[in-house]
C-alpha cells in the first residue's frame, strides 16, 4: 500500500469514527430532552387497564377473549433540587374483588441507584417488596397481571445506554428520529432487555413508537403511543398499547381523567397508604375531586 492510500484510509477511518461520535452525541441529547419533558410537579390520574390474548383478523389486533380489566387511581409527586426524584403510588379502584391492591415506587436521579418498588395484597394484608434475584439479576414479573413489566415503570437513567441515531422518518404523520439504545455492560446484567428502539417525535420530545428486544436478541414487545393530547401545556398520551409478541397478549393503559400541579400531601406517597384502607380512602377521596375539575 503505497503512501497516498494509507493517508486516504486514515482519513476515511478518522472521518467514520468521528461521524459517529456527533450521531451518538447528538442521540444522547435527543434523549436527554426526551427525559427533560415538561409532565408537571405532580399528577393525579383514573387509569384503565385492558389485557386479553389477541389474534390477527382483517390486519388488525383483536382480543381473542374477554380483556382483564382494571381501574385504578395513580398519583405522582417530583422531589429533589432538580424535581427528578419521583414517587408515585397506583391503587386499584376495580373489579370490586382487587379494590385496595396497590403498587407503590420511589425513583431516584442518582445514577446507580435503582427504583424502590413495592407492592400491597389487600387479599394477605401484606406488603411486599420487590426485587430481583441478586444484584446482577433483572427484575422479573409484570404490573397487576399485564404485560407491562417492573423494569417498563422504572425510570430510564441516561447513563445507563449508548444511543445511536438510525435515520430521521416521517411515522404517523409526524417527523422522527428513530434512536437506538443499547444498554451498558452494567445495565445489561440487570435487564430483560439487550436493546430497544424508539421513534422519538422531533416536535413534542415524545417516543411514539418503542421495539423492545429479549436478551437472546429477539423482539420481545412492543409499545406504541396513541391519541396525543395538550393538556395545560402538557403532551399526555390518552392510550398507550403494550404488545408482547411472544406470549401474544396485550395491554392497552387508557388514562381516562387527570390533572396536573395538583398538591399531593408528602404523607401520602408512603407504605402506610398501601396498608391503611381509612388513611388511604381519606387522601383519594380529596385528590379525586381536583378529576371531577377536568
Amino acid at each position: 500500500m503505497n503512501l497516498k492510500i494509507k493517508i486516504l484510509s486514515c482519513i476515511t477511518a478518522f472521518l467514520v469514527l468521528w461521524t459517529a461520535s456527533v450521531f451518538a452525541q447528538e442521540a444522547r441529547a435527543i434523549m436527554q430532552k426526551v427525559l427533560d419533558r415538561n409532565d408537571g410537579t405532580t399528577e393525579v390520574s383514573r387509569q384503565k387497564l385492558s389485557t386479553c390474548r389477541f389474534v390477527k383478523k382483517n390486519k388488525r389486533l383483536v382480543c381473542a377473549e374477554s380483556p382483564r380489566v382494571k381501574v385504578f387511581d395513580s398519583v405522582r409527586k417530583d422531589y429533589g433540587p432538580n424535581q427528578k426524584d419521583t414517587k408515585s403510588i397506583t391503587i386499584i379502584q376495580k373489579p370490586v374483588s382487587e379494590k385496595g391492591i396497590g403498587f407503590l415506587q420511589y425513583d431516584y436521579e442518582k445514577q446507580g441507584k435503582d427504583s424502590d418498588q413495592w407492592m400491597y395484597l389487600s387479599a394477605m394484608r401484606k406488603i411486599k417488596r420487590i426485587v430481583s434475584g441478586n444484584d446482577d439479576e433483572p427484575k422479573s414479573g409484570s404490573f397487576f397481571g399485564s404485560e407491562i413489566s417492573y423494569e417498563d415503570l422504572e425510570t430510564r437513567h441516561l447513563e445507563d445506554y449508548q444511543y445511536r441515531i438510525l435515520k430521521s422518518v416521517i411515522y404517523r404523520k409526524r417527523p422522527c428520529w428513530v434512536i437506538e439504545s443499547l444498554p451498558t455492560p452494567k445495565r445489561t446484567r440487570k435487564s430483560n432487555y439487550s436493546k430497544s428502539i424508539q421513534w422519538v417525535d422531533k416536535e413534542r420530545d415524545l417516543v411514539l413508537k418503542t421495539l423492545l428486544f429479549d436478551r437472546q436478541g429477539k423482539p420481545v414487545k412492543q409499545i406504541v403511543i396513541g391519541q396525543v393530547e395538550n393538556i395545560k401545556g402538557i403532551w399526555v398520551a390518552r392510550k398507550i398499547h403494550v404488545t408482547n409478541v411472544q406470549t401474544k397478549r396485550r395491554t392497552t393503559m387508557s388514562l381516562e381523567s387527570v390533572m396536573f400541579n395538583v398538591e399531593v400531601p408528602d404523607s401520602f406517597l408512603t407504605q402506610r397508604s398501601l396498608s391503611s384502607d381509612t388513611f388511604r380512602e381519606k387522601h383519594l377521596s380529596r385528590l379525586n375531586k381536583s378529576l371531577k375539575k377536568e
